[in-house]
């Protein structure tokens, strides 16, 4: 078996691997071996019955596939042994003719970890940012919702108001033509707070069960659709059900149901949990900034494996939000005025930092003889680093 490698762009390696004619033909042996034990021969035990014979039952592509694998599996254990990185890869596997009586020769390519250089990231500094106060609006409001999430609704035969629950049949048409995204049945809103498109909830006001409605309205500009931002779109509404909602009061009963026995208990939790929430937003801006700091100072190859990776991860997570929202592909990237090209590119360049500050981090890790079994250790590991260069 000769052996010989060389270095290739992007953190990747190259072996070739030269079979002598003894050697392919052991391997064609040794299969042949291997497979005598699965076959029938009349008149002899299982693996008992002579080559020749044996090797006459054997569908010779099945023959050469196992011994093809076994001198795979042979040559890589023996092109790794040296190695100062393992691949961090399946290796790409080419092999020229591999036929009994003949030399042969197997290529392996395979990414291995790149040699990282970090530059002084101790010296990043973050300044503190302004602690945000806890306002007594936003403790009113979540109180609110609580109160709503627990509320108990009245069917009534009069016209909905305000506050009031509704449930509604609509249908949505852009340009005569009907969109089953802007349709839907027995939808359920309380007219004031409904989460739906401005001005939706407001044309159901004074209407009572089996009233119905035709309306317009304008979608808003920065509509995550856009398909639909800033289009005109026709309505049809049917009213099925209105309920008065009865909300309930702030008192020690109402806490005792989140585990609180004063209200005066529960609203001190909430403040403080609206508080913890924004600190760790604050948290969370200050390590977007850390790690774009960070990342100037990797400098690495980056194995095209990774990136490929990475980018992969984009593509799938862009097509379950289309499909979570019934969009189409096409129809997204026309609406932005995008081709998929562009927004692989985008992907392309969002997983060179990625894989940049991942590489960049294990070699931090490395170095302070810490080890990153799991994303939870890696996010253990980055928190205290940036909480260490917040000043």
């Amino acid at each position: 078996m000769k052996l010989t490698h060389r270095s290739l762009p992007s953190s990747r390696l190259k072996f070739e691997v030269e079979l002598s004619v003894e050697e392919v033909d052991g391997y064609f042996q040794h299969a042949l071996k291997h497979l005598a034990e699965t076959v029938r021969v009349s008149g002899f035990r299982t693996g008992k019955a002579p080559t020749d014979l044996v090797k006459e039952q054997i569908d010779p592509t099945k023959l050469r596939e196992e011994a093809y694998g076994l001198a795979v599996q042979a040559c890589w254990r023996e092109a790794v042994k040296d190695l100062k990185e393992l691949p961090i890869q399946d290796p790409e596997v080419e092999l020229g003719d591999f036929e009994e009586g003949k030399t042969s020769k197997l290529t392996f390519e395979f990414d291995i970890r790149p040699e990282v250089r970090v530059g002084n990231w101790e010296k990043i500094k973050l300044g503190k940012t302004k602690e945000e106060e806890v306002t007594v609006k936003e403790v009113e409001e979540l109180i609110d919702s609580l109160r709503r999430a627990h509320a108990k609704t009245i069917a009534k035969l009069t016209p909905a108001k305000t506050g009031d629950k509704v449930h509604v049949d609509f249908e949505g048409s852009l340009g005569g033509v009907r969109q089953t995204k802007l349709s839907s049945k027995n939808f359920p809103l309380v007219i004031g707070l409904a989460n739906t498109i401005p001005g939706f909830d407001e044309q159901l006001v004074g209407l009572k069960i089996g009233d119905k409605k035709k309306f317009q309205l304008k979608f808003p500009k920065d509509h995550f659709d856009k398909e639909l931002a800033e289009k005109l779109v026709d309505f049809e509404a049917e009213v099925t059900e209105v309920f008065d909602v009865i909300l309930p009061e702030l008192n020690d009963e109402f806490a005792k149901g989140f585990g609180h026995k004063k209200a005066e208990q529960l609203t001190k939790a909430i403040k403080e949990d609206i508080g913890s929430r924004k600190k760790e937003e604050r948290f969370v801006s200050q390590k977007a900034r850390w790690l774009a700091e960070f990342e100037k100072l990797v400098n690495c190859e980056l194995p095209e494996s990774l990136l490929i990776a990475e980018v992969e991860r984009s593509r799938q997570a862009w097509r379950a939000f289309l499909q979570e929202r019934h969009i189409n592909e096409g129809e997204w990237l026309m609406a932005r005025k995008l081709t998929l090209e562009q927004l692989e590119r985008d992907w392309h360049k969002a997983a060179e930092a990625s894989v940049r500050i991942g590489l960049g981090l294990a070699e931090v890790a490395k170095v302070q003889k810490k080890e990153l079994k799991s994303n939870e250790e890696f996010q253990t590991l980055l928190d205290g680093l940036v909480r260490k260069t917040i000043k």
